[in-house]
C-alpha cells in the first residue's frame, strides 16, 4: 500500500469509473457513457469530463455546459433535471477521490449520435 497521494490522473481515472458504473445504474436510458481529457498533471483547472447521452436528444445544444449555460429555459426541463442529476453524480465521484473543488469541474454533456457524426474523439478537437 502506497503513502503517496494519487497522481491527478488516477484521481480522474477511478473517479470517472465510478462515475460510469452509477449513471449506468441510475439510468433512465438517457446516460451512454463518460469520459475525462486534460492536461491535469500541469493543473487540475484544465480537467473537463463529458457524459455522453444515448442517441441524438432533441434540444440538446452541441457542447452543452449545465453550468455556463445562460438560457436553461429553453431547453425540455425533463432533459435539464436528469443532465443536472448526472452532472452531480460526476462531482460527488470526483469528490469522493479527494479532487479539490469538485464542485467546479467542468461536466459537459453532449449525444453520442452527434458525437459520432462529427468524427468521434476527433468531434472535441
Amino acid at each position: 500500500m502506497s503513502l503517496l497521494a494519487p497522481t491527478p490522473k488516477r484521481q480522474c481515472d477511478r473517479a470517472v469509473k465510478r462515475a460510469r458504473r452509477e449513471l449506468a445504474r441510475g439510468s433512465t436510458g438517457l446516460f451512454s457513457s463518460v469520459f475525462w481529457y486534460g492536461a491535469v498533471d500541469i493543473d487540475r483547472k484544465h480537467l473537463v469530463v463529458w457524459v455522453l447521452l444515448a442517441g441524438s436528444p432533441s434540444g440538446l445544444p452541441a457542447w452543452y455546459f449545465p453550468s455556463k449555460a445562460r438560457a436553461d429555459r429553453e431547453y425540455d426541463a425533463d432533459l435539464l433535471a436528469e443532465i443536472e442529476r448526472m452532472r452531480e453524480t460526476v462531482v460527488a465521484c470526483f469528490s469522493r477521490e479527494g479532487w479539490p473543488d469538485a464542485e467546479r469541474i467542468d461536466v459537459g454533456f453532449d449525444s453520442e449520435t452527434r458525437v459520432t457524426d462529427g468524427g468521434g474523439w476527433h468531434y472535441f478537437k
